[in-house]
């Protein structure tokens, strides 16, 4: 049954019930998920599922219902559990649906079904080249303990009473390794994660090139002394601290009181040359929409520009609280039973940068911090306090000389953002944090001017 044509029923079995305040939505996805190790399948996956939530609004209290089936039979379950529903289940806070109204981009290139055309063989030999050829691209490395290929395609549709209706297809595939390397000492490990719309996206040839000049580095690694240090935080650690704290240009998290950034708009939060954009457009990026799990059109908004904050994120609860009008930003985090959460799409910086190379030359002494520990449990993500376990480089007189490992890194994100006195032109995707594979930080990295870390 189509989508159009369950909704149909949906909506008619509603009437028949006397209900004027309802919303269907439907998530679909495809997932093809293949790990290779020793030059095996180590895990395969090629599934479809389906999930529908319907919710009902009535006298401010909210109901919902499921099912992962689209038929008669959930016609009426869907419509009576609802009803049912919400008039047993208390609701702190009022829901509102979508009238459909804004403007929504025309973005084609959601679906590009690169990775669907491609055969099973196809894909399992990405996998299995990827591995043979980090192994081979240093001497060293005798173990991938994770090598995946994934892609996926999902489908979207949301339609309510108030005569809202639209439909997305999205696709991208996604990379992640994890090489070990040993010489003498014990294994150390180098990670790179990549996403993208297409193969060429995905850039798997730069995969080795990087895991082989980490793995190379990291052999050397030991701490430092403790002491204040200029830090580049490379691309793939920088999206993962920003992403860390995202919450807080959360409208939701200002209104509770729960963001550091609460009386900020307007106000220099962050060096000039840093300009933070939310784009929903971003071509490249998997999670790309044109509108949010509300319904309501997204569009590409500077969060931070030259360095002033502009905006939080909305969606349509927090920003009849603040009389705005939302941003599109209400996401579906992990299942299609969860309710939305605001969250980014692509967070991408508005301004171009340096070569990374230059970074490391304007530096006498400093470091270079590749990977972060205890995103969860070492940041507070009320004040913007962090303190983390790192590893990276060590910069002397311009050049990387070594490894670094068994130092903390200690500060406050707005801290970081405020000195930071160059950007890069590297950006790439980091690994998705809590938001998992519903946003991204497209991010390069930056050089900030000083960072407390403790070492030796």
């Amino acid at each position: 049954m189509t989508f159009e044509n369950f909704k149909k029923m949906v909506f008619e079995y509603a009437a028949a019930k006397k209900t004027n305040d309802f919303e269907i939505y439907i998530k679909k996805t495809h997932e093809f998920d293949v790990s290779i190790q020793k030059g095996e399948i180590e895990k395969y996956k090629d599934a479809t599922t389906l999930g529908v939530s319907f919710k009902v609004l009535k006298d401010g209290k909210v109901g919902y219902s499921f099912s992962e089936v689209l038929d008669e039979q959930a016609v009426k379950l869907l419509v009576d559990e609802a009803l049912e529903n919400v008039t047993v289940i208390e609701s702190e806070e009022s829901d509102f649906l979508h009238d459909g109204s804004g403007e929504y981009t025309d973005f084609p290139t959601l679906y590009l079904g690169e990775f669907d055309r491609l055969t099973t063989r196809e894909k399992i030999k990405i996998a299995m080249e990827l591995e043979k050829t980090i192994i081979n691209s240093h001497q060293e490395i005798f173990m991938l303990p994770y090598n995946a290929f994934n892609h996926r395609t999902s489908e979207t549709y949301i339609a309510n009473s108030s005569g809202m209706e639209m439909y997305s297809r999205s696709d991208g595939g996604y990379a992640y390794v994890m090489a070990l390397g040993k010489k003498n000492g014990s294994p150390k490990s180098a990670f790179y994660f990549t996403a993208g719309k297409s193969l060429q996206d995905l850039e798997l040839s730069n995969i080795p090139i990087r895991i082989s000049r980490d793995i190379e580095l990291l052999l050397t690694a030991k701490p430092v002394k403790s002491g204040k240090y200029a830090v580049i935080f490379r691309n793939d650690a920088f999206g993962s601290l920003l992403a860390a704290f995202a919450q807080m240009f959360s409208a939701k998290s200002v209104q509770k009181g729960l963001s550091l950034l609460k009386d900020q708009l307007g106000k220099k939060i962050a060096s000039e040359k840093f300009t933070l954009i939310d784009d929903s457009f971003l071509k490249m990026s998997p999670v790309s929409r044109t509108f949010d799990d509300q319904g309501v059109p997204t569009r590409k908004k500077a969060i931070i520009e030259n360095g002033e904050l502009k905006t939080y994120l909305y969606d349509l609860k927090t920003a009849r609280i603040d009389n705005r009008e939302s941003t599109g930003n209400a996401l579906k985090i992990g299942s299609y039973k969860d309710p939305t959460s605001i969250s980014y799409f692509n967070l991408v910086l508005g301004n171009s940068g340096i070569p990374f190379e230059d970074m490391v030359k304007a530096i006498e002494r400093g470091l270079v911090i590749i990977e972060l520990d205890g995103l969860h449990s070492g940041t507070n993500p009320i004040s913007g306090d962090f303190s983390l376990g790192a590893r990276g480089f060590l910069i002397e007189n311009g050049r990387i000389v070594g490894g670094v490992e068994g130092i903390t890194v200690s500060g406050n994100i707005l801290g970081v953002l405020k000195n930071i006195v160059e950007t890069g032109n590297d950006a790439k995707f980091s690994l998705p944090g809590i938001t998992g594979f519903s946003s991204f930080a497209f991010l390069p990295s930056v050089l900030v001017e000083e960072i407390d870390v403790a070492g030796l």
